[in-house]
Formats: C-alpha cells, structure tokens, sequence
C-alpha cells in the first residue's frame, strides 16, 4: 500500500519502534564501532556506511513529533532512547579508541570538533526532508540520506575519541555538533508537523491542562533559545574568519605572510610578514580598510621581520614568538619541498 500515514498512524508506528530492543542496541553498537574504525582509519566510505544502519534518527524525530502533538508518552519515550542511544554510543566509541593503537586524531575526527554555519543549515535542510520522507508508507531512501547528510554518527564517536584521550576540546567540540544537529532536526519536525496536521483529529494543544502547557512550552523554549544562540554565534564566527582570509589575502599581496594568529580571547589578528616595510601611516591605512572587510573590532598586529630583527626594544615573549613561527615557516616549506620530491620520484617509478 502505497501514500502517507495519517498523523494518527505514524504516532502508533513511532509508539511500536520506540523501545530500548536488544537487537536495536547490538544494531546501534555495530554502527557505532563501524564510524569509529572509519574515523580512526580516515574512511570516509565506511563512515558513510556506519551512518545507515545507524538508529539514532528515529528518537529525534519521535521527539520533534512528539513536541509538535504534545503528546507526553511519546516524549518521554523519544528522550528514553535518545538518552540510552546516546550514553551506549559514547562508551562503545571510548572503549574502541581507548584500545585502538592508533591514538592521533585523523582529519575526519578533527572536522567534527569545529562546527559551523553550514552544519546549522544542513541540518535545517535534513530535518524537512526527514518530515516528508518519513511519512510515507513506501520504502524510499529520503531518511537514509538525511542521516548521511545530517551525520549524527560521527560527532558522537568523535566525543568518544575525546572521552578515551582526555581532550576536553574534542568531547565539547563534537557534543556541540551533535546537539546542534539534533536540535535542528527536531525543530523542523515540529514546525513541518503542525503544518502537515493542521487539520488532524488528535487531541490539540488547548486540551492539555495549564501545568502541562507552561511545562512544554518551557521545553520548547530550553531547546529554541541555545539552538538560536549557536546559529548566531556561529553565523558571527564564519563572518569574521571568511573577512580575515580575504583581508590578508588581498592588503598583502606584496608580503610574505609567515603566520597569521587570531587570538580569540583578545579579538586580536596577529600576522608576522616579510617584505617592505610598512609604516605606522600605512598601518593605520590597513585598519581602516578592516570595515569593508567586516572585520573592524578586531584588533590589528602587525610583526615585521626587519623591524624585530633591527629592534633592541621587544620583549622576550615577542622575540620567542617570532622566532617560532619563522621555525614553523620554514618546516612547513621544507615538508612541502620533500613531499614535491616524494612525488616526483613515485612517478619515474611508475614509468619505469
């Protein structure tokens, strides 16, 4: 039989698959071991493959559909498995990188640490297609996809790599993302849901007594305000790096940039450059450009190697400073140079 569930028939189905099964665990236990080897070996094609036998999607829409009815046995099942989902996932990964030998931190685990805007956007994205899709009776591979897309695997085991190393960044970088995905999803359930319904015969919101109202009403609110705070903060955070990359790529074509560090506890940009030297007019011209860029209430600091090398004045910090990134410069040139050289004498074997 081919359609959509009523909204009455896919609350019955959510209330049969909302349950803490043993097959479903083993199951969830499977992926979650799956995405930790991919990300542990930097696979993408296995982490992919994790991420679609993976059951986490079902409790978040549960619980955005559960939000949208308020209905209260179908939140409080959503957040019973979520919640288990969650705490098996973690420690399975913890177990798996706590006894994997390989302990540095791939750049697939690294890419689920710094979420961004886009994360926020796709996740919007990946939440009303999951609407549509998980309404329909017949297969179709619309949920599947927005749990590739959405990645709800990944930063969950990442936060287990964090967990089995002791890197705090890791576990609140991942957690973040994870929330941010989650809460997103869940958002776009409740609103395509009330639209979807806006005629359904279940009971409405006026029929729940005053406590149960003010109570999910709160819930709600709990969940919108951080999830509003994330996508600003990160909107902001985006804005400025994008207005860094373009300022320094273009007001200092004719320099060397040898580092360029934004030190976010003092909203300061500090670049140590090699070329002609600038001077405080010059400098000051740099500043004022800084508004076109978007990017005016960063403070500028500009290190120039003639002027350190030729001053008696800096302190030891600055010349420490200095001299480690022209040391970093240089390893990182010399590192390029020898991969050119790898490379090339892989090709004259080939031919040969």
């Amino acid at each position: 039989m081919t359609g959509n569930y009523s909204a009455r028939e896919y609350r019955d189905k959510l209330y049969d698959d909302l349950h803490v099964r043993l097959s479903d665990t083993v199951i969830l236990m499977c992926a979650i071991f799956i995405a930790s080897i991919g990300l542990n070996m930097n696979s993408t094609a296995v982490i992919i493959g994790a991420m679609l036998i993976s059951p986490l999607m079902t409790p978040i829409v549960g619980l955005g559909f559960g939000l949208a009815i308020f209905d209260t046995r179908l939140i409080k099942q959503s957040l019973n498995v979520l919640l288990t989902q969650v705490v098996v996932s973690l420690l399975v990964s913890a177990l798996y990188f706590w006894i994997s030998p390989i302990s540095y931190a791939s750049s697939e685990l690294i890419a689920r640490t710094s979420p961004t805007i886009w994360d926020v956007l796709i996740a919007i994205a990946g939440g009303i297609a999951g609407v549509i899709g998980s309404r329909k009776k017949e297969a179709n591979n619309i949920v599947p996809g927005v749990a590739i897309a959405t990645a709800l695997m990944p930063p969950i085991c990442t936060a287990g790599y964090g967990l089995a190393n002791g890197n705090v960044q890791f576990i609140y970088g991942a957690l973040y993302l994870f929330l941010i995905n989650c809460v997103f999803i869940m958002l776009t359930n409740i609103v395509g849901t009330r639209i979807l319904m806006r005629k359904s015969p279940l009971r409405s919101f006026k029929e729940l007594n005053i406590k149960m109202r003010i109570g999910l009403i709160s819930l709600i609110v709990l969940l919108i305000l951080p999830a509003t705070y994330s996508a600003v903060t990160l909107t902001m955070d985006q804005a400025r790096k994008e207005g860094i990359k373009q300022f320094v790529g273009k007001e200092f074509t004719n320099h060397t940039v040898i580092s360029q560090v934004y030190k976010s506890s003092k909203n300061e940009l500090v670049l140590t450059i090699v070329g002609n030297p600038l001077s405080e007019e010059q400098l000051e011209t740099l500043r004022q450009k800084q508004a076109s860029y978007g990017i005016q209430s960063v403070h500028l600091k500009v290190n120039q190697v003639n002027q350190i090398h030729n001053s008696t004045k800096l302190d030891s910090e600055t010349t420490k400073e200095f001299y480690e990134n022209i040391n970093k410069y240089i390893d990182q040139k010399l590192s390029e140079k020898n991969s050119q050289k790898d490379l090339l004498k892989e090709n004259e074997e080939d031919k040969d």
